[in-house]
């Protein structure tokens, strides 16, 4: 496979090559709470790491807190479900990097990790599946274990339209509150590429945006890390310092939940 070279966005972020619009200009929200929680044995493991942007970082810091890594550590994994983005991550990363293919929630990686970031994927991912998703990281962490969470809210605006108003926005905040009472109430889903036809977001065409987003309620996130077992640490929505500060709408428009796996006596 010859090398990828990302494309940027006009707001720094790069496009990602399976047309899910694109990676975030900084690294995690949660980055910090991510890599702190490595245990010096299992690794740190990111799904959706798109061009590498987090793992990459996460091996600045180990080096740099941990010191060097033996000749044979992985003390971090970046998996993605598109090979151009693991070929990438492989030819940028420190040799404690590993690559591995991985679509939550069928083909998840095999794996026992210290901590498990999934940013910024689980709202292309319906609610069903999230549930799966996260029964798989409570069984894939060690015992008190840290699962760190990002996903756009009903309250995320991409673009303005005539009105001021973003029509995105519009529309999964609408859908969100008529299914009230339901554990996924965004779970049907907006399509960008319908919504956005005739108009650029962010500079990118109109066939790298998705045809399905789960807005996504930090309140949703946290009680589905409940029901799979979790203790939730930390529950948020702020806007992600990856988006331009165009984007802001009343700080609500990325959920972010840090979780742990209990331990049982």
């Amino acid at each position: 496979m010859d090398l990828p070279t990302p494309h940027a966005t006009s707001n720094g972020g790069r496009m990602t090559n399976n047309k899910k619009g694109m990676e975030m200009s900084t690294t995690s929200p949660l980055f910090d709470e991510w890599v702190q929680a490595f245990d010096g044995i299992h690794p740190l493991v990111d799904i959706g790491c798109a061009w590498g942007k987090n793992v990459f970082e996460a091996a600045k810091v180990l080096a740099k807190t941990r010191g060097p890594p033996a000749a044979t550590a992985v003390r971090v994994m970046a998996c993605d479900c598109d090979e151009a983005h693991l070929a990438y991550t492989r030819a940028h990363a420190p040799p404690d990097v590993a690559t591995a293919f991985a679509r939550v929630p069928d083909a998840p990686p095999a794996v026992t990790a210290s901590s498990i970031l999934i940013g910024e994927v689980l709202h292309f991912v319906e609610g069903h599946a999230i549930d799966k998703t996260l029964a798989w990281a409570h069984d894939a962490l060690v015992p008190g274990g840290v699962l760190c969470l990002t996903a756009g809210t009903p309250w995320a605006k991409f673009v303005p339209g005539a009105s001021g108003m973003c029509p995105i926005q519009a529309v999964a905040q609408s859908l969100w509150e008529a299914n009230q009472g339901k554990d996924w109430p965004g779970s049907q889903g907006v399509n960008h590429q319908e919504l956005m036809a005739g108009a650029s977001l962010f500079n990118m065409p109109n066939d790298q945006l998705p045809t399905y987003l789960h807005p996504i309620a930090a309140e949703d996130l946290s009680r589905a890390c409940e029901r799979a077992g979790f203790e939730v640490l930390l529950k948020r929505e702020q806007i992600h310092p990856g988006w331009p500060p165009a984007s802001a709408n009343n700080g609500r428009e990325n959920a972010q939940v840090v979780a742990r796996k209990v331990v049982r006596a």
